[in-house]
């Protein structure tokens, strides 16, 4: 028997295991297969581009935003791993609606990612698995963070768009992980505010992280950062929860030069 309940509070409760599962969270994907459950997932995002394979061998049920309810309906989940923010409130009323279980997380600090983890496993019916997996993210990022401080205590800025720019909030993932790297983080506003770069400057924001999505920032965009250091930086280090956090510090200590432990 398994009870849980997603971030909504909602409970789910099964008596075996859910076998047919459909993810709606690339990093979600991701982690399924990582815990030894590639053969379960029938249905994915096109964005769920790890492992390469599986997107080619699994139906494609849209984009994270506006995905097709009619495919989904039609591959006959057992369960449907979804996301607050990442994906549409509409499709998964619509879900539910229909007689689908939907289970939605709600991700915006590293402490729960890392417990996440357990509780997909206990959601699958593998508990010792994702334990195992919570328990390798804690134990890699506590070691890394002492080995390395990519921040290096700088007021840094995330970009998430551009034109208009957009910021990563207070509440959003991506500031508690550039917080648990040794970054200050600006700005002190909640979500993904609209900000141009001359309150950026004003701020006295330090750094400037430019990442490779969900807008793809290039060499080319540094040149408007109006004279504040920038980096191009890769988003899934600092925005993909899940499994995908097992490679975050082995990241940073290659940008240091220094040997994974």
């Amino acid at each position: 028997m398994i009870n849980v309940v997603d971030d909504r509070g909602f409970p789910f409760h099964f008596d075996r295991a859910p076998l047919r599962i459909v993810s709606l969270v690339p990093s979600l994907t991701e982690t399924l297969v990582d815990m030894g459950l590639e053969d379960r997932v029938v249905g994915l995002t096109k964005f769920c581009i790890h492992p390469d394979h599986l997107r080619r061998e699994r139906t494609r049920v849209g984009g994270t935003k506006g995905v097709r309810v009619d495919v989904i309906l039609d591959l006959r989940p057992d369960i449907v791993i979804a996301n607050l923010e990442e994906n549409d409130a509409q499709d998964i009323m619509a879900l539910e609606i229909a007689g689908v279980p939907c289970w939605v997380c709600d991700v915006r600090t590293v402490e729960r990612a890392f417990n996440l983890l357990s509780d997909m496993g206990e959601l699958l019916g593998v508990p010792e698995k994702g334990g195992e997996l919570e328990q390798k993210a804690r134990e890699s990022w506590r070691e890394g963070r002492k080995l390395c401080n990519p921040g290096q205590n700088q007021l840094a800025a995330y970009a998430v768009w551009r034109d208009p720019w957009m910021w990563a909030g207070h509440d959003a993932y991506i500031q508690s992980v550039l917080q648990w790297w040794g970054w200050r983080t600006w700005p002190d506003l909640p979500r993904y505010p609209t900000l141009d770069m001359t309150h950026v400057v004003e701020a006295g924001v330090e750094m400037v992280l430019l990442p490779s999505e969900p807008f793809p920032f290039k060499e080319v965009h540094r040149e408007e950062c109006q004279g504040i250091p920038s980096q191009l930086v890769d988003g899934e280090v600092f925005s993909w929860y899940g499994s995908r956090m097992l490679k975050v510090p082995e990241h940073f200590l290659r940008q240091k030069g220094a040997k994974p432990q």
